[in-house]
């Protein structure tokens, strides 16, 4: 994985409020959600800009236009907009949470639970803003109100495998081992085809010795996002710790593309242990002008 932490990239829920407007451009906003629940972000702020450049006064698109920008790494913009949703219904609950999100995302602590609270004092049964306030508390490192977010979001009928993960971690950072494999699998239980989960019960398994079971998992993530370099390299230094060297390297052959370092320091190794030294020799060289991961 990218981070212990990282998760996957979050979609807002796209069902939009009439919020006491009529729509004067039929048909528009299904096709702006639709862009942004199909991970088309582009495409839903074009669609979302031209909605407002008709309704100006639409709080509710403010802060989808919002969430839009923000996935495509602007958050300034983001920002911008929440604000304007917040000039024009003061009340408006998700344009707290979008904030506090955007504020969480530049580790701006305060403001981000200053944001998330006033969200939840304007719609306390509110399971996302319950869950982003978590993932907030468990960023700053600060994990037991990160759990009691969490079960917050669960007590309130969230059942959602990225909730269990994160929950999780948190019970994991604070060692409380058995209660963390027990999120885990849940996790891994409400996954409907999702890798995160089983990478990051895998990588659990693997802290605590638990190699076969990891591996298990790591090749069900493997199966699910072939693609996915954080899996590959997970795979792949297990395997090579548990003398698997050639798997290992067969594993790990296909994320070279990212140019990553920890793959080309991994190979060093497989490789060296295989005795292909020219092979090791190419991923020494990389080395000089690889990436880290993020």
């Amino acid at each position: 994985m990218t981070s212990s932490r990282a998760v996957s990239l979050f979609v807002l829920a796209v069902t939009l409020t009439a919020h006491g407007h009529a729509d004067e451009q039929p048909g528009l906003i299904e096709r702006a959600n639709a862009a942004y629940a199909d991970h088309r972000p582009e495409e839903a702020i074009r669609l979302y800009r031209e909605y407002l450049s008709v309704n100006p006064d639409r709080a509710d698109v403010r802060v989808f236009l919002g969430a839009a920008l923000f996935n495509v790494g602007k958050p300034e913009e983001a920002l911008e907009e929440t604000r304007h949703a917040i000039a024009l219904d003061k009340n408006y609950a998700r344009a707290y949470t979008l904030t506090g999100r955007i504020y969480a995302g530049r580790q701006e602590w305060d403001l981000a639970h200053e944001a998330f609270q006033r969200a939840l004092r304007l719609n306390p049964r509110d399971r996302e803003t319950w869950y982003f306030s978590g993932r907030a508390w468990y960023d700053e490192n600060r994990f037991e109100p990160a759990i009691e977010a969490f079960q917050k979001a669960l007590a309130l009928g969230s059942e959602q495998s990225r909730v269990y993960e994160n929950l999780a971690l948190a019970w994991e950072a604070l060692n409380r081992f058995a209660e963390a494999e027990k999120a885990y699998q849940r996790a891994v239980d409400l996954s409907a085809g999702e890798y995160r989960p089983y990478l990051a019960y895998a990588v659990f398994l693997h802290k605590q010795g638990r190699t076969a079971r990891s591996i298990e998992l790591l090749q069900k993530a493997l199966s699910l996002e072939p693609a996915n370099v954080d899996t590959r390299f997970e795979l792949g230094r297990t395997l090579s710790e548990s003398g698997e060297l050639a798997a290992a390297a067969r594993i790990l052959e296909p994320a070279l593309s990212s140019n990553q370092c920890r793959i080309h320091y991994l190979l060093v190794s497989v490789y060296s242990q295989l005795e292909k030294p020219l092979d090791a020799d190419r991923q020494i060289k990389a080395l000089e002008n690889c990436r880290h991961e993020p």
